[in-house]
C-alpha cells in the first residue's frame, strides 16, 4: 500500500512540475517584444519605439496616425487583460470572462447602453479622429497577435483575448467615468433617505457644501450651517435599541483625493510656470497610467507645428486610448483632479396606464432587451426599461421609481478632442481644448513655458435649464439638459493675482458657477487647505525640489485640532479611571501629527478620530438606518460636522448610551486601545498603512501573490495630508514639469511600465514612487529599440 501511494504521489508530484513547467513556457513565450524589426500592416513610414532602463518608451513617428498605431501596438504587447477590463467595465460585459460573480456588476452598467452609444459616437467623429481610432484598433490587434502565447490572465482564465473593437476605446473612456462620476447618482438618493428619517436642517449641518474648512478658488471659507435645537430631533428620547450595534465604518469621511498646483513665473525664480499633479486612484496592477513620450515628425503635422516645431509630449497615457492623458508638450503642461460636480441626477417617476407622466402626457418606457454572457454558466437575459430622462432604477423607497440621468450617457459626452493639447501653445487654447474635451469633468491646471497659468472644467457641461439637483426631483420638476454648455459660460480663472492655484477635490467655486457644477460629494477642504497654505508659505522660488516637498508633505493639520483637544481631555476628572491615561498622554506633544511610518502618535490619533466619527454619525443616523438598515453616513464633507459637534457637544446629538460627550470620546479611546495588538507606545502608522498593491488574479489565487503583487511596505501619509495615502489608494501618477524644462521634471508610478510579470519593468520605478526620491520625468539612456516598418 506504501508503495503504491509512494508511486501515486511521484506521479502527482511529475504532473504538476509538468504543468508548471508548461505554465512557465506559456508565460515566457507570452512576453512583450522589446527589441528588433518587426512589419506592422498599415504603416506609412517606419516607426521606432525605445526603450530606457524603466521600460519606458519614446516612439518616433512621422506621422499622428503612425503614432496612434504604435501606440496601439504597445499598449496591447505590454496590457492587454487591464485593457480588456476596462472596456467590459464600460459595457457591462465583465461576466463573460470571469463568471457570474460579476453579474451584479454588469446590470447595474449594462442599463446605459453604452456599447450601443460608444458605436454612435465612433460614426460621429470627424474623420481625422476616426482615422486614429482605426488605426489605434489596429495596432492593438497586431500587437496582440504578435504575442507567441496568450497573457497569463487568460491561461489562468480558460478564456482566449477577443480583438479590439474601435468602439472599445470609447468603452475604456466610459469606464473612467464610471470611475469618477456617480453614475446612478447614489448621493442623492442617500440624501432623499436621510430625509425621510431626519429634519432637512439636520441634513444640511451633516452634508454641508461650504465649511470653514474651504480654500476655494472663488470666494472664501463659511460658517457650519446652524446646528438644529432638540426640538427638531433629541436622541435621548429615542429608543436605545436604534443605536445597538457597531457602528459602520466611514473611513470615507475625508473623500477620495487627487492634488495640483501651478505656480506662475514671477514665484519660480522667472521664465516658465511649474505644475505638479498627483491624481490619485485605486493601486491595482499594472498600474492605470502606461508613461510614454511622443515624438512626431514637423513636416507631416503642420497643425502641431506652427511654431517650428516637432511636436515633442511626455506624460501618461491610459490604456485602450490613442492620446496623451496629462502631460507636457513644451509650451504647455497640464493636470487633473477630480471635479466632484453634480453629474447625474433622478427623477421621481409618476406610472401611468402605458408608461410614465410627462409634462406632454403620458409616454411609453423604452425596452432594451439585453443578455449577459457568464463564463462557464448559462447566459442571463434581462430588459432595460428607459426614459427621456434615462433608465430605471430603484427609488428611495421601496414603491418608489426613478429615471436616472448621467452625462456619459449624452450624446457628444466622450470624444477624443483632448488631443487637441498636443498642439496647444497658449493658455487660452489650452483652456479652449480642455472645456470641450469628452472626459469625466475635471478640475483642471494649466502652466506655459511663456510663465502663465490657469484653471478650468475639462469636460463638457450638460446645459442645465435650472441648478444642479441635489436630491431627486420630480417629474414635473426635471428641467431639460438642452445639450452642452457653451464654452464661453465655462468657469475659469486665468492669470490669479496671487500668481498661485492650488485644487485638491474639495469645493473651489462659489455663487452661480457653484449652482452650475452642484455638490456630488466634495472631498473635506482640510487637505486643500493646507495644501493652498503651503504653497503660499513657499519662502524662496518655487522649484522642483520645493513642489516635490509640497506634495510629499504629510503634516495633518486638521488632526493637530483633535491633538489638543485630547490632551485638554485626558486632565479631566472622567479620564482619570482609564488605565492607559499617562501612556496616551506621553504620547502627546504641541507639534502637528505627521504621518510617518514610524509614528506612534499619529497612528493613536487617527484611529481615535476613525472610531470617534464613526460612533458620532452612527448615533445621530439611527433614525435612518431604522428605515434602511444598510444605511451609512460616510459623505466626506460630514467630517467637518462630526468636528464642529465634539466643539459644541449637544447633548440632544449624544448617543443616549453615553451620559456626556467626554464619556463618549473617552470610551471611543478606550475601543481603540483594547483592540489594537500591540501597546500604545509601540503603535506605528505604518504597520496601519501598509501598501496593499495587488493583481486581480492573486486575490482569487494567493499563491501567485509572490509573483503578481507589490511588496507590502507601510507608507506615509494618509486622507487629509496633501501626500493622501492609503493601503489600496494613493497617488497613480505624480508629475512635476515647468513647460520647456522637461529635462528637469519628476514623475513617479507605482508599479511598473509592462503588465507582464516575468517583464523587466513590471516593478521597475516603484521603490521611487514609495520613497518619494525624484526620477526624471523624461525618459532615460535607451537599452533597447523595436523598429516598426511597413510591410515590403
Amino acid at each position: 500500500m506504501a508503495r503504491w501511494l509512494l508511486r501515486g504521489l511521484v506521479v502527482a508530484m511529475g504532473l504538476a512540475v509538468a504543468l508548471c513547467a508548461a505554465a512557465a513556457i506559456v508565460l515566457w513565450a507570452s512576453r512583450p517584444l522589446q527589441e528588433g524589426t518587426l512589419p506592422l500592416r498599415g504603416l506609412t513610414a517606419a516607426v521606432t519605439i525605445e526603450r530606457d532602463a524603466q521600460g519606458v518608451p519614446t516612439v518616433h513617428a512621422r506621422s499622428r496616425v503612425d503614432l496612434a498605431r504604435a501606440t496601439g501596438f504597445l499598449h496591447a504587447q505590454e496590457r492587454f487583460f487591464q485593457m480588456d477590463l476596462a472596456r467590459r467595465g464600460g459595457a457591462g460585459e465583465l461576466a463573460a470572462l470571469v463568471g457570474a460573480e460579476a453579474l451584479p456588476f454588469d446590470r447595474a452598467r449594462r442599463v446605459f447602453l453604452l456599447r450601443e452609444r460608444a458605436r454612435e459616437w465612433t460614426r460621429r467623429l470627424p474623420p481625422e479622429q476616426q482615422a486614429l481610432l482605426f488605426a489605434y484598433r489596429d495596432g492593438v490587434n497586431a500587437g496582440l497577435e504578435q504575442l507567441s502565447a496568450d497573457p497569463l490572465e487568460y491561461l489562468l482564465l480558460r478564456q482566449s483575448p477577443q480583438p479590439w473593437a474601435v468602439e472599445d476605446t470609447f468603452l475604456v473612456a466610459a469606464a473612467m467615468f464610471f470611475l469618477l462620476t456617480d453614475e446612478h447618482a447614489e448621493r442623492a438618493l442617500k440624501l432623499a433617505r436621510m430625509e425621510t428619517a431626519l429634519p432637512s436642517a439636520l441634513v444640511d449641518f451633516l452634508v454641508p457644501t461650504r465649511t470653514p474648512w474651504d480654500a476655494p478658488l472663488q470666494g472664501e471659507g463659511a460658517p457650519m450651517p446652524a446646528l438644529p435645537g432638540p426640538d427638531a430631533l433629541d436622541l435621548r428620547s429615542l429608543p436605545s435599541t436604534l443605536f445597538l450595534g457597531e457602528p459602520a465604518s466611514t473611513r470615507r469621511l475625508s473623500g477620495l483625493g487627487s492634488n495640483s498646483f501651478a505656480v506662475a513665473a514671477a514665484h519660480t525664480g522667472g521664465g516658465s510656470a511649474l505644475l505638479a499633479g498627483d491624481m490619485h486612484l485605486g493601486l491595482d496592477l499594472p498600474n492605470t497610467w502606461y508613461r510614454m513620450r511622443f515624438r512626431v515628425d514637423a513636416q507631416d503635422h503642420a497643425d502641431a507645428d506652427r511654431d517650428g516645431h516637432v511636436l515633442d509630449l511626455v506624460g501618461v497615457t491610459l490604456p485602450g486610448l490613442p492620446v496623451m492623458v496629462a502631460g507636457s508638450n513644451g509650451h504647455v503642461a497640464w493636470a487633473f483632479t477630480n471635479s466632484y460636480g453634480a453629474w447625474s441626477e433622478r427623477v421621481v417617476l409618476a406610472l401611468a396606464e402605458g408608461g410614465y407622466r410627462t409634462p406632454e402626457g403620458v409616454e411609453a418606457f423604452g425596452r432594451h432587451d439585453q443578455r449577459l454572457e457568464v463564463a462557464a454558466g448559462e447566459a442571463v437575459e434581462f430588459t432595460v426599461e428607459t426614459t427621456r430622462w434615462g433608465p430605471v432604477v430603484e427609488g428611495t423607497t421601496a414603491d418608489e421609481r426613478h429615471a436616472v440621468r448621467w452625462l456619459a450617457a449624452l450624446e457628444g459626452a466622450v470624444n477624443l478632442e483632448v488631443i487637441g493639447m498636443e498642439s496647444a501653445r497658449t493658455l487660452e487654447e489650452a483652456v479652449a481644448v480642455l472645456n470641450g474635451a469628452g472626459l469625466p469633468p475635471q478640475s483642471a491646471v494649466v502652466a506655459t513655458r511663456t510663465g502663465r497659468i490657469g484653471w478650468t472644467i475639462a469636460g463638457r457641461i450638460p446645459d442645465r435649464a435650472g441648478p444642479a439637483a441635489m436630491r431627486p426631483v420630480s417629474w414635473q420638476q426635471a428641467g431639460a439638459w438642452r445639450g452642452w454648455l457653451d464654452e464661453s459660460d465655462y468657469p475659469r480663472l486665468l492669470d490669479p493675482p496671487s500668481g498661485r492655484l492650488a485644487t485638491a477635490n474639495a469645493r473651489l467655486l462659489d455663487g452661480a458657477d457653484l449652482a452650475l457644477l452642484g455638490d456630488g460629494g466634495y472631498a473635506f477642504a482640510a487637505r486643500q487647505q493646507r495644501l493652498a497654505e503651503r504653497l503660499q508659505a513657499e519662502p524662496g522660488p518655487v522649484d522642483v525640489t520645493a513642489a516635490l516637498a509640497i506634495q510629499t508633505d504629510v503634516e495633518n493639520h486638521y488632526l493637530a485640532h483633535w491633538q489638543r483637544y485630547l490632551r485638554t481631555l485626558l486632565e479631566s476628572p472622567e479620564a482619570a479611571e482609564y488605565p492607559w491615561r499617562d501612556a496616551v498622554n506621553a504620547l502627546l506633544s504641541e507639534a502637528v501629527p505627521t504621518a510617518t511610518v514610524d509614528s506612534a502618535r499619529y497612528a493613536l490619533l487617527r484611529r481615535w478620530n476613525q472610531r470617534v466619527s464613526d460612533q458620532v454619525l452612527h448615533a445621530v443616523v439611527a433614525p435612518v438606518r431604522a428605515r434602511f438598515p444598510d444605511f451609512a453616513a460616510d459623505f466626506p464633507a460630514s467630517q467637518a460636522a462630526v468636528w464642529a459637534m465634539i466643539e459644541a457637544q449637544p447633548a440632544h446629538l449624544l448617543d443616549p448610551r453615553y451620559a456626556s460627550w467626554p464619556a463618549l470620546l473617552l470610551d471611543a479611546l478606550d475601543v481603540v486601545i483594547r483592540r489594537a495588538p500591540t501597546p500604545v507606545a509601540q503603535f506605528r502608522w505604518g504597520r496601519i498603512n501598509q501598501l496593499d498593491m495587488r493583481h486581480p488574479l492573486s486575490r482569487a489565487l494567493p499563491a501567485l501573490s509572490p509573483l503578481l503583487d507589490m511588496p507590502a511596505v507601510g507608507l506615509p501619509g494618509d486622507r487629509d495630508v496633501v501626500r493622501v495615502q492609503g493601503p489600496r489608494f494613493g497617488a497613480s501618477q505624480r508629475l512635476i514639469v515647468r513647460p520647456g524644462g522637461e529635462s528637469e521634471g519628476v514623475f513617479h508610478m507605482p508599479g511598473g511600465q509592462s503588465g507582464h510579470p516575468l517583464s523587466p519593468h513590471y516593478r521597475a520605478g516603484h521603490d521611487d514612487w514609495v520613497e518619494a526620491q525624484a526620477s526624471p520625468l523624461l525618459p532615460g539612456p535607451t537599452v533597447s529599440t523595436l523598429r516598426l516598418q511597413p510591410p515590403s
